[in-house]
């Protein structure tokens, strides 16, 4: 074993395609009356093995700057863009990392919450129910409307639509998502007022119940 590549009450390791193994190295821990304790820093290890050598190389490995100490848990992600994602175990910090090791996204769960491993994954969703929205005039000729659909991933714009009739809205322009809530301010005299999302390239997503004013 080479210099820094020993480990103890480790979790998480996983032979990479390149033949690497990372590994989530809790360090070491005592016992105090049954009660365990980590006494050395944890931290994510990439290990090089020399099958023929039978020799162990640290690669490089990742530590919180605030210091972690995991006496039980914890894992380490290799992301598609060379990231890493490592869950801290007990410690309850989930981190990411550069591949350089630069700290670039660092967050905690309030106690009493534990997981004994964070993953990062893409995701979206699109919601059963549909979008909501509130609209008030405030004056004869503007609107001011508000616009949520929780749960949604994909909204990128709001398009405003009005109308005589519910059954014949007619676009007034859209706004970016801003936030989980949405406020927007358009000109109509129209009593019927709807609101659709849209996502990045202009997809229609859903439409809000047409609003009479």
């Amino acid at each position: 074993m080479g210099s820094g590549t020993r480990f103890a009450f480790q979790h998480d390791a996983r032979r990479q395609r390149d033949g690497t193994i990372t590994i989530f190295d809790n360090g070491t821990t005592i016992f105090l009356y049954t009660v365990p304790r980590a006494v050395e820093e944890s931290r994510a290890i990439v290990l090089e093995l020399d099958e023929e050598q039978m020799s162990a190389t640290l690669v490089r490995e990742y530590t919180h700057p605030d210091k972690q100490y995991a006496d039980a848990a914890g894992n380490m992600q290799l992301l598609a863009n060379g990231n890493v994602f490592i869950g801290w175990g007990r410690a309850l910090d989930f981190s990411e990392f550069s591949k350089d090791g630069e700290l670039i996204f660092d967050a905690r769960l309030p106690s009493p919450n534990r997981s004994y491993r964070y993953l990062r994954f893409p995701w979206s969703a699109q919601p059963t129910d549909r979008p909501a929205a509130v609209a008030e005039r405030t004056s004869e000729e503007e609107l001011r409307l508000y616009a949520s659909w929780n749960g949604a991933t994909e909204v990128s714009s709001w398009e405003v639509l009005a109308g005589q009739r519910k059954d014949q809205l007619e676009p007034l322009g859209s706004v970016p998502r801003n936030g989980f809530e949405t406020a927007m301010s358009v000109k109509s005299p129209h009593p019927y007022v709807a609101v659709r999302a849209k996502d990045r390239s202009g997809r229609v997503l859903d439409t809000t119940e047409p609003m009479k004013l």
